[in-house]
């Protein structure tokens, strides 16, 4: 038979990423022109193609695909065929395509056609910054257009839509200029920068795509200007770059200019300080490989570089991520742990002889392994995953009992490169030869009431195998059901007897009545046929199936069967007969009992005339979408049918699970029966039949080409859900020393809405304080809208063990839709609350892994529903002073809050709910550390530390300072009495004196009248100076007292105070 023939070539077409389900893969850019697929069948009709396909035959051929066939699906009928989507594709996993294509009769296949479809690029990527914020610290004497930050966001989509443009939307104040191509952010003209100043710089990132499909992502830069800095560190331009470079790269190869600037023109000397684990790279200003690169052994360097002037001070950082990126350097590799001895039954075609696996280190095209025979390709066959199969049922008496397969895998790069694999294949025997008896027939006479276990027969059998097989039957009936023992040769067999077939099976009806348009498709259901059978269920006798009788009607055969489990009754060719025909099938319904019983039935099929068929306007309907909101009766559109003098009944026959949509039989229209949610399903394909009512009266139905169409409906999502935060309770913590805009914590709401519904805006409740007008109080917190990241907006001098309380809202739409809260408690803490982790793996694994590090399960044993912070994560400190770094070691500052008091726990406790478990938290630990890594120990902070040896070295200077202070109290005190019984004596002397005064004649001399006589006398002046000696000696007691409890003060603030506050009662009390 002539083989089935593609008309067209197909070699590379287009598919949008963003494109829904069910969509047709088109030829062109602008998917405009659906990519048509057309094989004929000479067997099936000779035709000439008009350019319409009207007139042609369908030949229903069936499609396949070698690979990719849950991605991609061919549409089942018709000469013009299509390419469909089964599921999402997204350009940024895969961006193209590549199988292989048949078409198949059933008896031959047409010549392969490889089709490549290529992804386009949809605009469903967003910019991202690699931090959220950013900080950077300016110097007053900055010039013009002089660099602040470079400003670096990625976006994986292609072309313009990947193309990035920067912007600062506020928070600039005219100080400020970025460039919207590269993102550098310099100082503007003219722009005069003040010393403690603080700006918060909000910047976006926008890529290039169509208006309507833009996306954008912001950040905030936080700049402080500080005073003019001579002795500046050199300045690396960008703080973070990023590098890709080939595993193929020649060594010497100058990778990257990192040249820093220093402000004094002093000499720099450049050094990576870490990430480079082999010394693959050199820098001397330039970033240099210096040894070959692997990408199989390490695909990515995180390199951390310092410049430095050689001040102490002097030194930067800045962190270079390279990425190593792949060449076809590897041959594909067979896995040797599955077998290559292997072995398959004959006379089995399509029989499973055993898989085969090669994997390719290298990426993309270059790691995707493909397989294919050397030889025996007429015997077996490899599929995309490595299944070996046999192509045709082999015969060990015929052809070999034993193959060498070879196998060949080779990558997908352009130029290949190839491993082959030997195969052993033993071919197992089967019982295919008949035996031969010793001779014709055997005549036994068995007693009614023989015993159990009796001898009835020995035969003889000689097998022309290498093995032998005995199969044991009985022949008639036996009434005691007895046990037969039968014996061949050497193999006596016991026969059990079963129930007998004692049953026919019986249809339900003994004609069955069916029509069928002139013109319907292969496969179509005409009626279907049921039967029944009394024998017990579950046993051969008691299953059914069917056939047709293939003599009784055989042109009706031809074009007619029956599904032999389910009793469909369908066609089995495209239909072309004559109006008004009626053809007659006998269906037969048998058992597998023993022996088997049948019984019939007759069908009755009649043609219907055309014009009684009706026909759909569209072949698809897709109508608006209908929103989740809207109510159950809500119309969704109208589908309509024509037929000649025929009322025309619809139904919906597929697709309608759960009853969601209503169709009205006799007008046609779709409507919501039960409502809509778009988050469980999100669009609905419909299948909807037109039949007339002379049919449906008939109870029967006529599927056609005709009276069958798609309905697609897309649900619109709405704002119907409020956002959710992830946890009801946020608790965080900040340290006394912390700088204004310092990160405390970051809240999360989520929204089962999609769009902008579930885009986010954060805002802060926080109550004003009690006792203060809101108009002067100023918020201790800020959060950033878009991000969530609650930050501080005031110092916390001095405020160790308060706590603050307030509440989050999230709202969704951007902040115009639905809103939800959540709590936020934030405890002020200081070094005093803090214990130090100390791990023997570098700081910088440790950050990139900390979200693994999760200590807070076992502070949680001890205080239900502790939060564990991690303050810092640095290198180990060491030595007397705690001056050295170690690097290969990290430091962790951690600390734990307590729900129920919202303050920090007491490092004492922290240390012992953590040290006591040390052996289970490095048995947690361990898999997320490398080989070798654990937690050495967990100490108090170097600070703590510091204080307690000043507490301790409180000594003979501050004791004799103690001593001298009583000393000079006790002489203070008599000579204070002695002042008040003089200053008592004169003012009676005063008195007397002025009485006398007064008794002398006017205008005697006696000097002239003063105004107030204790001035006259100086006492004014006297108490003056006492007041004064008193201070001065209270103020010196006072001085020294202060200075001998400031060590007190750190360890115990309240201790200071209450000492501080009595010295000023004294003083006050002497005035």
């Amino acid at each position: 038979l002539p083989s089935p023939t593609h008309q067209i070539d197909i070699k590379k077409k287009q598919h949008c990423e963003a494109s829904p389900v069910g969509t047709t893969v088109a030829t062109n850019a602008t998917l405009s022109t659906p990519l048509t697929i057309i094989a004929l069948d000479n067997d099936v009709e000779e035709v000439s193609l008009p350019p319409t396909g009207i007139g042609a035959r369908d030949p229903q051929l069936h499609f396949s695909l070698d690979s990719y066939s849950h991605v991609f699906s061919i549409s089942t009928t018709g000469i013009r065929r299509y390419l469909m989507l089964l599921q999402p594709v997204d350009r940024e996993t895969q961006d193209s395509y590549t199988f292989t294509l048949l078409a198949s009769d059933g008896v031959q296949q047409s010549a392969p056609v490889i089709v490549t479809i290529t992804v386009l690029d949809a605009n469903d990527n967003t910019p991202t910054f690699s931090n959220v914020s950013y900080s950077v610290n300016l110097f007053t004497d900055m010039l013009p257009g002089e660099t602040v930050i470079q400003m670096s966001a990625v976006d994986s989509d292609a072309g313009e839509n990947g193309q990035i443009s920067y912007r600062i939307l506020a928070g600039g104040q005219g100080k400020f200029l970025i460039n919207s191509s590269t993102g550098v952010i310099t100082v503007a003209p003219g722009a005069e920068l003040t010393v403690g100043r603080s700006y918060a710089l909000t910047v976006e990132a926008a890529d290039n795509g169509p208006a309507p499909h833009r996306r954008s992502s912001i950040t905030t830069v936080y700049i402080e200007v500080l005073p003019p800095n001579n002795q500046s560190p050199p300045r690396f331009p960008r703080q973070q770059y990023n590098l890709e470079i080939s595993e193929a790269m020649r060594t010497g190869a100058t990778l990257l200019n990192l040249q820093a600037v220093d402000r004094e023109k002093d000499p720099i000397t450049y050094k990576i300080h870490s990430g480079d684990i082999n010394g693959n790279f050199a820098l001397s200003g330039y970033l240099i490989l210096d040894k070959p690169l692997d990408r199989e052994s390490l695909d990515h360097y995180i390199l951390i570089v310092t410049a430095s002037d050689g001040r102490p001070d002097g030194t930067s950082t800045a962190v270079v991520n390279v990425v190593v990126t792949d060449v076809n350097d590897n041959d594909p590799v067979f896995n040797s742990s599955l077998p290559v001895n292997l072995s398959v039954t004959e006379e089995q075609n399509n029989a499973f002889v055993g898989h085969i696996m090669a994997t390719d280190l290298d990426l993309g095209a270059n790691g995707q392994v493909h397989y294919r025979l050397v030889n025996h390709q007429t015997l077996f066959s490899i599929n995309a995953s490595g299944a070996i199969r046999t192509a045709v049922p082999l015969d060990r008496e015929v052809r070999e009992s034993h193959y060498f397969l070879v196998v060949e895998a080779s990558d997908g790069a352009v130029d290949p490169r190839r491993s082959r694999l030997t195969l052993s294949v033993t071919v197992l025997d089967v019982d295919d030869n008949s035996p031969i008896f010793s001779q014709q027939s055997y005549n036994v006479n068995l007693p009614e009431n023989s015993p159990k276990d009796t001898v009835i027969l020995q035969l003889k059998v000689s097998l022309r195998l290498e093995k032998h097989f005995g199969t044991c039957r009985t022949f008639g009936n036996s009434v005691n059901k007895n046990l037969l023992k039968l014996k061949f040769t050497s193999f006596p067999c016991k026969v059990s007897f079963t129930d007998m077939n004692d049953f026919a099976p019986s249809f339900r009806q003994p004609v069955y009545r069916g029509m069928v348009a002139p013109n319907a498709v292969k496969g179509t259901i005409v009626t279907t046929v049921m039967a029944n059978d009394s024998d017990p269920a579950g046993t051969p006798a008691g299953l059914i199936r069917y056939k047709v009788d293939q003599e009784a009607y055989p042109y009706s055969a031809s074009i007619f069967d029956v599904d032999k489990e389910k009793g469909h009754v369908v066609t089995r060719v495209n239909l072309n007969e004559e109006p008004n025909l009626k053809f007659r099938l006998v269906v037969v319904a048998y058992d597998h009992g023993e022996p088997a019983k049948e019984n019939t039935t007759l069908v009755e099929i009649t043609v219907l005339q055309p014009s009684v068929i009706p026909v759909f306007t569209r072949e698809e309907y897709r109508f608006p979408p209908v929103s989740e909101e809207a109510a159950v009766g809500t119309p969704v559109g109208i589908i309509m049918a024509a037929a000649v003098n025929q009322t025309i009944v619809y139904s919906i026959v597929e697709g309608n699970e759960g009853g969601v949509f209503l169709l009205n039989k006799t007008t046609g229209e779709i409507s919501t029966a039960k409502p809509l949610d778009y988050e469980t399903n999100s669009s609905y394909v419909l299948k909807v039949e037109a039949d007339s009512m002379r049919v449906v009266s008939s109870n029967l139905r006529a599927p056609s080409k005709s009276n069958t169409a798609r309905v697609l409906i897309d649900v619109q999502d709405e704002n119907d859900h409020p956002p959710v935060f992830t946890r009801s309770l946020y608790i965080g913590g900040v340290g006394e020393d912390a700088k204004t805009f310092t990160s405390v914590l970051q809240v999360q709401a989520v929204d089962k809405d999609t769009g902008n519904y579930s885009s986010m805006v954060y805002r802060l409740i926080i109550p004003p304080p009690t006792g203060k007008e809101t108009k002067d109080s100023k918020d201790g917190f800020v959060i950033e809208p878009y991000t969530g990241v609650v930050k501080t907006a005031i110092m916390y001098r001095n405020m160790r063990r308060s706590y603050f309380k307030f509440e989050v809202a999230a709202t969704d739409n951007y902040g115009q839709g639905h809103s939800s809260r959540a709590e936020i408690v934030v405890s002020v803490v200081n070094q005093l609350d803090m214990q130090v982790v100390v791990l023997n793996v570098p700081p910088t694994y440790v950050e990139k892994n900390k979200d693994q590090f999760i200590l807070e399960r076992y502070v949680q044993e001890q205080v239900v529903g502790a939060k564990v912070v991690v303050e810092t994560i640095g290198p180990h400190r060491d030595g007397e002073a705690m001056e050295l770094e170690d690097y290969t070691k990290s430091d962790l500052m951690i600390y734990a809050i307590d729900p129920l008091t919202n303050r920090a726990i007491s490092r004492q406790e922290l240390f012992k709910f953590l040290d006591g478990k040390l052996l289970d938290i490095n048995k947690e630990f361990q898999p997320f550390l490398p080989p070798g890594g654990r937690i050495l120990e967990i100490r108090t902070p170097e600070v703590v530390a510091s204080v307690k040896k000043a507490v301790h070295s409180v000594g003979y200077t501050e004791g004799a300072l103690l001593a001298l202070a009583v000393i000079i109290i006790i002489c203070c005190v008599p000579a204070i009495l002695i002042v008040i019984i003089t200053y008592r004596q004169r003012q009676a002397e005063c008195a007397k004196t002025a009485r006398i005064q007064m008794a002398l004649p006017t205008g005697k001399p006696g000097g002239g009248t003063a105004n107030n006589l204790y001035e006259e006398l100086g006492d004014n002046e006297f108490l003056s100076a006492l007041h004064a000696s008193l201070v001065s000696c209270l103020s010196l007691i006072c001085l020294h007292i202060p200075i001998n409890m400031r060590a007190i003060h750190m360890q115990d603030g309240e201790n200071y105070l209450q000492m501080t506050s009595g010295c000023v009662f004294v003083s006050a009390h002497v005035k």
